[in-house]
């Protein structure tokens, strides 16, 4: 069946793309930690030879924070994209269920510490990822109605 200009395309790699960012936190968050400890590590150093003046002068719990947000942020807008323009604004709750999903089973896992906060920063970054995207769906579908 051929689409016309204003079909939708296919939503295949849109889930595609979802779905690896549900493995890569999957994979980052439930490696137990004799595994993740050194990847950890390595992105430590990272984080402080290239964002110095931002990383450094934040606490521990500030950093572990920053850092759940930021894993849940790529995860948030893959799934906001995966649904439709109309339900888009369920990706939070969908990065929710995933990260309460993930603490639970944390539990399970040899040095693995489950953490509510975690939950709450984790949803932060989901619905940093969804509004992006929400946004930039808004401002696409108003400059193609202009032009």
């Amino acid at each position: 069946m051929a689409h016309s200009a204003h079909s939708r395309p296919s939503s295949g790699p849109r889930v595609l793309v979802a779905g690896l960012a549900m493995l890569t936190v999957i994979a980052v968050t439930l490696t137990p930690r004799r595994f993740a400890g050194p990847a950890r590590a390595l992105f430590m150093d990272l984080a402080h030879v290239f964002a110095a003046p931002l990383v450094e002068p934040m606490t521990f719990i500030e950093l572990e924070s920053t850092l759940n947000a930021l894993l849940f942020v790529p995860l948030g807008a893959a799934m906001a994209m995966a649904l439709s323009r109309r339900l888009w604004i369920l990706a939070p709750l969908l990065v929710f269920g995933a990260s309460f999903a993930i603490e639970h089973v944390q539990a399970t896992i040899p040095g693995r510490v489950p953490d509510a906060q975690d939950i709450v920063w984790n949803t932060v970054g989901g619905v940093v990822g969804a509004v992006a995207v929400g946004i930039v769906r808004a401002i696409w579908a108003s400059f193609r109605r202009r032009s």
